[in-house]
């Protein structure tokens, strides 16, 4: 004998099978947290790995200015230089009023322009935070040419050139104010350099007249 199944109780049946209303509002409601919390854990990577390359990348440019400098500090040369106006320039001196350093440096490329490979100098700190340098060859004027202008770093707060002069004393102001250094050069240079960052890095060069 065929036994009859009432279709209500396979609607039951069926009905046990499946999610009600309130479990599937759970389901995507926890759905929806954890992707936002896995949203915000890749926004925390990205964000730590874009911190890392800009601190890279920052002190590879630090690396490249400091290695600039030391060359330029290595090959100083004593050989005044012509401004131009009808004055001449000390070999190594300094700006009293506010940043910046001018010397004369061999060891350049010798082309037909400047055979000598020797030029002029001139590191400054400029209203945008960059410390840049300019060259001359030791024949050109700034008068007529603006020379070569680099921009060796971005962000600096501050550059500091301090001098080390025959009375063992460090001073900004080259050549000496007191006038009782007759040195061309100073024994020692000490370079310090602030950025925006908090970073401050500093280096000590050995001058020509060590």
């Amino acid at each position: 004998m065929k036994k009859i199944i009432s279709p209500i109780k396979i609607s039951r049946r069926y009905s046990q099978h499946g999610f009600t209303l309130i479990e599937t509002l759970i389901s995507l409601s926890l759905l929806a947290i954890i992707s936002v919390m896995s949203f915000q854990a890749i926004e925390v990577v990205i964000t730590a790995d874009e911190r890392s390359r800009s601190k890279e990348s920052g002190a590879t440019e630090i690396q490249k200015a400091w290695q600039i400098i030391h060359r330029d500090l290595m090959h100083l040369r004593n050989r005044p230089f012509k401004d131009g106006l009808g004055g001449i320039e000390p070999a190594y001196q300094t700006d009293n009023d506010q940043f910046g350093v001018r010397f004369t440096r061999g060891g350049g490329p010798m082309i037909t322009t400047n055979p000598s490979g020797i030029r002029r100098i001139y590191y400054s700190l400029n209203s945008s935070g960059q410390l840049t340098r300019q060259s001359w060859g030791i024949s050109e004027s700034p008068r007529y040419s603006d020379g070569v202008t680099l921009v060796m770093l971005d962000g600096v707060i501050e550059v500091l050139f301090e001098q080390l002069d025959d009375l063992k004393g460090y001073t900004i102001n080259w050549p000496p104010s007191s006038g009782q250094n007759k040195a061309i050069f100073p024994k020692m240079i000490r370079v310090t350099i602030r950025l925006e960052n908090n970073i401050e890095t500093s280096r000590l060069f050995i001058g020509l007249d060590a």
